[in-house]
């Protein structure tokens, strides 16, 4: 496949993911990370927020952030976990499931308007074709972290070989403070 195709469909994926955040927000009337961290905890009762962070895949300075906003409108509260102080338990409150059971037929028109005119067979083919993508991007993230953890290849000629070089193999012209104290506690 080309490379130019492929460039367009990973930015078309891109531009897609934006649309389906702003009208879900629209319709569903809740940004879509913050309804997700509502069917967590309407759907399983009480949560960590280091449960919360990985289920709904945010990092924990978003979720904080969401949370704080959520329980300052009362539609959560957070406590410290009575057998590890280290977690925070997130609860939805009364009005917060009242918020929750407000917007589920609006995500239920959200699902079936988007989805309109597909056929289930043509449904099925683009969950494949995204969990496909997913798994791929999820290798490649992996791939480029444990790259990057200190078995880097840099390109030929883009003078990453000899920054990665003097990194590994500090030379006797390395004046640096802890190679100075190395070589005064050495004598």
């Amino acid at each position: 496949m080309p490379t130019a195709l492929k460039r367009n469909v990973i930015q078309q994926l891109s531009l897609t993911y934006r649309a389906m955040m702003l009208a879900f927000d629209a319709q569903v009337g809740h940004p879509l990370p913050r309804w997700r961290i509502i069917l967590a905890l309407a759907e399983r009762g009480t949560c960590s927020q280091k449960f919360l962070a990985e289920h709904c895949r945010l990092d924990p300075a978003s979720l904080t952030r969401q949370l704080q906003s959520m329980e300052a409108l009362g539609w959560l509260s957070r406590a410290t976990d009575p057998d590890d102080n280290r977690l925070t338990n997130v609860t939805l409150t009364e009005a917060g499931m009242a918020v929750h059971d407000e917007a589920t037929p609006r995500r239920q028109a959200f699902f079936d308007d988007t989805l309109a005119g597909m056929t289930p067979d043509e449904i099925a083919t683009l969950e494949s074709a995204l969990l496909h993508l997913e798994a791929q991007f999820k290798s490649v993230a992996s791939r480029a972290k444990s790259g990057a953890s200190g078995d880097m290849q840099p390109k030929p000629g883009t003078g990453g070989e000899a920054r990665r070089r003097a990194t590994t193999a500090p030379n006797a012209t390395d004046t640096t403070p802890a190679r100075k104290r190395a070589s005064k506690n050495a004598s």
